[in-house]
């Protein structure tokens, strides 16, 4: 990545406009996803952090840009198969390319309203000042909020009046809820989000995972030992990362209709599995992410 075109912070807008600032001292998930999707906001440690995992794994950035497509594609199939144009993002992150509120507003210009939410105040603070340069304000918003506080959350997410309660939305949990440990009991929040979401709406959630192929070469045994690693790696990060099964994953849809099946993020509704890298399109469980779309009876 250029360092030319991937600029740094700038600290003196944080500053002006979350009163204070993130010392940057470990690698933040969020800083590093944007940084390996090319975007603006990241500190000298998240940089060493991709250049590291990607020097250890080779697979890395195809996974976290496959996630990022995938987000895309959420918000078209939510409109175009569901008549979906209500959008609350859940840990939404830093603003980079293929933006929720872009990506929606592609498909059905002026129609959709998007919240964002996340519970870093930086992450936030840099959403409002995209949205305040590129965005409709009565239409897109972002929020500063904790997953895991489901009633302060949808309070806030209601506050400003872009969604409506009563119409059917798409909640979106992109590369969310594996950055929540076991013993914060995701599936309590989970199943409170399902109880308060109005009939129609959808619940999308990818997820890391950890599935060998049913018979492994030597080649595949050294792609998943480095995944492991990379995985272990996010130990040394603001917020680790945990696998789950595939079972696992499955039961965060509860009792919805599972609208599509869950799918590795590098092929879930791709319209064309062949302009994927041969690594990927034979060994699809490479991606490591599942995407899974539920809806509420």
């Amino acid at each position: 990545m250029s360092e030319s075109i991937s600029r740094p912070i700038s600290r003196d807008r944080l500053v002006q406009v979350t009163g204070r600032i993130d010392a940057g001292e470990q690698p933040s998930p969020a800083r590093v996803y944007s940084y390996a999707l090319g975007g603006e906001h990241y500190y000298a440690v998240d940089r060493l952090f991709v250049e590291k995992q990607v020097a250890a794994n080779p697979d890395y950035l195809h996974i976290l840009r496959s996630n990022r497509g995938a987000v895309g594609r959420v918000v078209e199939y939510a409109h175009r198969a569901h008549g979906i144009t209500q959008f609350i993002d859940i840990g939404s992150g830093l603003p980079t390319e293929g933006n929720v509120h872009e990506i929606a507003d592609e498909v059905a210009p002026g129609r959709c309203s998007v919240v964002y939410v996340d519970n870093e105040q930086i992450a936030v603070a840099h959403s409002e000042i995209l949205l305040s340069r590129s965005a409709d304000r009565n239409r897109h918003h972002a929020v500063y909020a904790n997953f895991l506080d489901v009633e302060q959350l949808w309070e806030q997410v209601m506050a400003n009046g872009s969604i409506q309660p009563d119409r059917p939305i798409c909640l979106m949990l992109m590369a969310l809820v594996h950055f929540i440990p076991d013993e914060a009991r995701p599936e309590s929040a989970l199943g409170c989000y399902r109880e308060i979401l109005p009939p129609g709406s959808l619940l999308a959630i990818s997820h890391i995972t950890f599935e060998e192929p049913p018979k492994p070469d030597e080649d595949d045994k050294v792609v998943l030992a480095k995944w492991r690693d990379t995985v272990q790696a996010y130990t040394t990060t603001t917020t680790a990362a945990h696998f789950r099964s595939r079972e696992h994953i499955r039961g965060f849809l509860g009792d919805f209709e599972v609208v599509e099946e869950p799918e590795w993020t590098s092929h879930w509704r791709v319209p064309d599995v062949s302009v994927l890298p041969e690594e990927y399109r034979t060994k699809p469980w490479r991606s490591q992410v599942l995407v899974e779309v539920g809806k509420k009876p």
